[in-house]
């Protein structure tokens, strides 16, 4: 458990996302090399590793996105608000100058927000923060 401690939940998921991406790739290069290998006798488990890094690989890249760190973390945050994953949705938010975001996904962070900021324990100088990095680093995008 104290491994699960180590980092903060945003380099956590980033770390996450990382692993994904280079199993895919793995996964892809070894179904690569299998195929050239042995041909047409095992084409089916070739596909089948293709398949599944292929998967892992988009899976891995768009969590890595600025903007879908941005949403998801502002989904965690409205669920279960928090002061860890608060600070991850800063982060997240601090990830990129600019991050474009429909205004849905903005509604979406506002709420979070205001989901954290109700609680007893709320860190007044998180949710400052937090305010001041939506109005930095978030931009409306149009579609």
């Amino acid at each position: 458990m104290n491994s699960l401690k180590t980092g903060s939940y945003y380099s956590r998921y980033r770390a996450a996302a990382l692993r994904f991406e280079v199993i895919g790739g793995a996964l892809l290069l070894i179904s690569i090399v299998l195929n050239l290998l042995t041909g047409r006798s095992t084409l089916t488990i070739s596909l089948l590793l293709a398949a599944t890094g292929a998967f892992l690989l988009i899976i891995g890249g768009a969590s890595l996105r600025p903007h879908n760190l941005v949403k998801a973390f502002a989904q965690q945050c409205a669920q279960e608000p928090c002061q860890e994953i608060a600070q991850g949705l800063l982060e997240a938010i601090q990830s990129d100058k600019k991050i474009r975001l429909v205004q849905k996904s903005i509604d979406d962070v506002n709420f979070a927000i205001e989901v954290y900021e109700c609680l007893d324990d709320a860190d007044p100088e998180l949710i400052r923060q937090l305010r001041e990095a939506v109005d930095t680093h978030i931009a409306k995008k149009s579609f």
